[in-house]
């Protein structure tokens, strides 16, 4: 049967982010998928790959909540690479195993780790004293040859992290940064809320920190509110989100 939310969605896109949990190890108040307990079981999430994969889709981006919780993490990295797929992941970096580093090596995925800049307002943003472990992820994962990225979301009060975060990547020897302005969206906290000039302010201030340090960072503006992004959410849906959460379809269950 036709699912009846197909014609809204007739191309895949070669990337798509594979929510396989919305529990959390963090309390991060601008989170765009707050926890609500759904963590389905890896056989439910492999049927979901094989369909995505042999609709288009080439590189599944593992996300959360925070993916690095679930248990059966390695497994999905590892059947991605075994189905020909490619694999990318985003997390908080505050379990991140000795085993996990392993295999994201052997699996050649791209790590993007949230940090959200100084000890202070990293650990304020996420709701607990976690600076110095995702610190510490981001050097064991660089050191083990990862390809590793930092991402950092910009609240209302924070946009003095755009330099300081630079700073840090420059040091450890990341190449990529890329900044979020803050999205009002979930359980969020009004005081994160950035006006339309503080919106342009900040974007100005990634441009120019872009051009500044071209060729040596690649600094990056990501700003949903303007792009949504396409999501396999764990509920089975796949979903278009920004600024809203728009449902486009369900992925059909494999009856065994």
């Amino acid at each position: 049967m036709k699912n009846k939310h197909q014609g809204q969605l007739r191309n895949f896109p070669q990337m798509i982010c594979f929510r396989v949990t919305r529990n959390c190890n963090a309390f991060c108040r601008f989170c765009f998928a707050p926890q609500g307990g759904l963590q389905p079981e890896g056989d439910i999430l492999r049927q979901r790959i094989d369909w995505l994969l042999t609709h288009g889709v080439g590189t599944i981006h593992f996300c959360g909540g925070e993916p690095t919780i679930h248990p059966c993490l390695i497994q999905l990295l590892k059947y991605v690479r075994d189905r020909g797929g490619k694999s990318q992941l985003t997390t908080n970096g505050l379990a991140v195993s000795d085993k996990l580093v392993e295999v994201l090596r052997e699996t050649n995925t791209r790590v993007k780790v949230s940090l959200h800049g100084d000890r202070e307002h990293h650990n304020g943003l996420v709701g607990l004293d976690g600076f110095q472990r995702t610190v510490n992820s981001i050097r064991r994962l660089l050191s083990a040859g990862v390809r590793t990225s930092v991402q950092t979301t910009v609240v209302a009060d924070g946009m003095w992290v755009v330099d300081w975060v630079a700073d840090f990547c420059l040091e450890m020897g990341v190449n990529r940064l890329s900044f979020l302005p803050f999205v009002a969206r979930g359980a969020c906290n009004e005081n994160y809320f950035l006006s339309d000039t503080q919106r342009r302010t900040l974007k100005d201030m990634v441009k120019s920190k872009r051009r500044l340090l071209s060729g040596r960072l690649d600094v990056r503006w990501l700003d949903f509110t303007v792009k949504p992004y396409l999501v396999a959410d764990s509920d089975g849906n796949v979903v278009l989100e920004g600024k809203t959460r728009n449902v486009l379809l369900e992925i059909p269950e494999t009856k065994v």
